[in-house]
């Protein structure tokens, strides 16, 4: 076999292997694995004893406040851990995600600061 045969042959088996490990880990950022779980979600965030609107939550996680998320829910929960370790470290926070996946009961993620 050619070298140029033997990169291509790694290649393809390196991204068959890419797609099954993304089948079996909750985050999938660069997946090309179908994704077919839709999420709706309810942020609500407390900081140091004050209710943020709608507004000031998207501003703060640059993410929607309300609405679907079409991948991993575990994509929202990284942006707001992400953003409450680091640049919302000083404050006190209480953040409450109430969101149900493809249209199964209703479930609560938190996290306090």
């Amino acid at each position: 076999m050619k070298l140029r045969q033997k990169i291509g042959v790694l290649f393809i088996v390196s991204q068959i292997a890419l797609i099954i490990y993304a089948r079996f880990v909750p985050e999938r950022f660069f997946c090309w694995a179908p994704y077919d779980e839709h999420t709706y979600l309810d942020i609500n965030v407390d900081v140091n004893g004050k209710k943020l609107s709608n507004e000031e939550i998207e501003k703060r996680y640059r993410y929607v406040s309300k609405g679907w998320e079409p991948r991993s829910i575990n994509n929202v929960f990284n942006i707001v851990r992400q953003y409450e370790s680091t640049y919302g470290k000083q404050d006190k926070t209480s953040v409450k995600i109430i969101y149900t996946t493809n249209g199964k009961e209703e479930r609560i993620w938190n996290l306090e600061q």
